[in-house]
């Protein structure tokens, strides 16, 4: 297997991780012909008392190369495949994001010891809804914000916001 098999297991074994501390169900799917690699579901109650059942679509990705992002103050570009823009640009009727997994070298994705155990780097969220579709033909370069850091409050503000109907 290749190095992206394995950093996509890592890039799932992080949401997963996520998800469990949000306490949000996650569901990993078979086929990602859709940019959907994982659906997140979780029943959420609004600030005006309803309970809303949210689900969200996640198209993961991971990468450590250069080639692939770099930092610009404080966004994370990214060389994201024109199929996946354009998918995730797409009108749905459940709300999907790309989370972006941002390791280290290939040598230390994880750590662990008798304490803890460590996935180094962090992942990051950005929703492409109501983008143009691009025509190019290989890659866009997209923008995450690092202030979109993919944790456990931070998830359960996304499905707050979808919950109420708020854009992301």
């Amino acid at each position: 297997m290749g190095i992206y098999t394995y950093q996509e297991d890592i890039s799932i074994s992080y949401l997963r991780a996520v998800c469990a501390e949000a306490k949000v169900d996650f569901t990993l799917r078979q086929r990602d012909s859709d940019s959907k690699d994982v659906t997140l579901s979780k029943k959420i109650t609004t600030s005006s008392g309803l309970n809303v059942f949210v689900d969200l679509n996640v198209q993961l990705k991971s990468t450590y190369s250069s080639s692939e992002y770099s930092v610009s103050g404080n966004n994370i570009i990214y060389k994201l495949k024109a199929k996946n823009y354009n998918e995730l640009c797409a009108k749905t009727t459940t709300d999907i994001v790309l989370a972006l997994l941002i390791l280290p070298n290939a040598d230390n994705w994880i750590a662990q010891n008798h304490d803890e155990l460590k996935i180094s780097k962090s992942m990051y969220w950005c929703s492409l809804s109501g983008k143009t579709p691009t025509l190019n033909a290989s890659t866009v370069s997209i923008a995450l914000s690092k202030d979109n850091l993919l944790t456990p409050a931070g998830l359960n503000s996304i499905l707050l916001k979808i919950a109420e109907e708020r854009s992301l």
